[in-house]
């Protein structure tokens, strides 16, 4: 051990090894997740995570490729329409698992190699089936985009809005004043759990039949 100035001993920097710090990361939850929070988590410095990673972005990138590496997806096998709504099913589950997860996703720039190798792997099973890779791309997309932003809608409804109401409750407040909304509006469906997810799943697959047997 060395002396600091200050007649303190100091060991040895902690090693550090990537996966420790997206475990951190992922633990800290990645809409928290900073270099300095994470470095805390770790008991280091935060200038010593920029050995591994150029900045957060690229932490977050490293991140969710490693949730998407641990969380278990359809493997394109089954019939198109089981292997995207399992891809919807996979990832509101790794959603609910990695808190932050999802409002990274919206934000991050880029895409890690775990993200393309699991789309390529699912276009391939379905353009097996039929469809054209493009076809098969744009269902991937659709169904990834549309799990996304109603898991991130679904989390942001519980969020307080003042007066002890919560924001689902200003949303239906707002969306009841039209007269022939009332009713639909009124149903729990839409506002809680999944929403209107799996329904509006199935229009699009529903949509996506007419289009490749036409």
């Amino acid at each position: 051990m060395a002396a600091t100035k200050s007649g303190k001993k100091t060991g040895r920097p902690r090693s550090l090894h990537e996966p420790d710090i997206i475990n951190a990361a992922l633990e800290t939850g990645l809409s928290d997740a900073s270099m300095p929070t994470v470095a805390k988590r770790l008991g280091v410095t935060h200038s010593a995570l920029y050995r591994y990673f150029a900045d957060r972005n690229a932490l977050l990138v490293a991140s969710i490729g490693t949730a998407i590496a641990r969380t278990q997806w359809p493997d394109g096998s089954q019939h198109w329409r089981d292997t995207l709504t399992g891809l919807a099913d996979s990832m509101w589950h790794m959603f609910s698992e990695y808190p932050g997860l999802a409002e990274a996703m919206l934000t991050v720039q880029g895409t890690p190699p775990e993200g393309t190798e699991l789309a390529a792997r699912i276009v391939d099973g379905i353009q097996r089936q039929g469809f054209s890779v493009h076809d098969a791309m744009l269902a991937v997309d659709f169904i990834s985009d549309l799990t996304l932003t109603n898991y991130s809608k679904m989390a942001r409804l519980d969020q307080p809005a003042g007066e002890g109401i919560t924001t689902r409750d200003r949303f239906r407040a707002d969306w009841s004043r039209p007269e022939i909304l009332t009713e639909v509006v009124a149903d729990d469906s839409g506002w809680y759990g999944r929403g209107w997810l799996d329904e509006k799943i199935a229009v699009m697959l529903d949509g996506l039949e007419r289009r490749v047997t036409s």
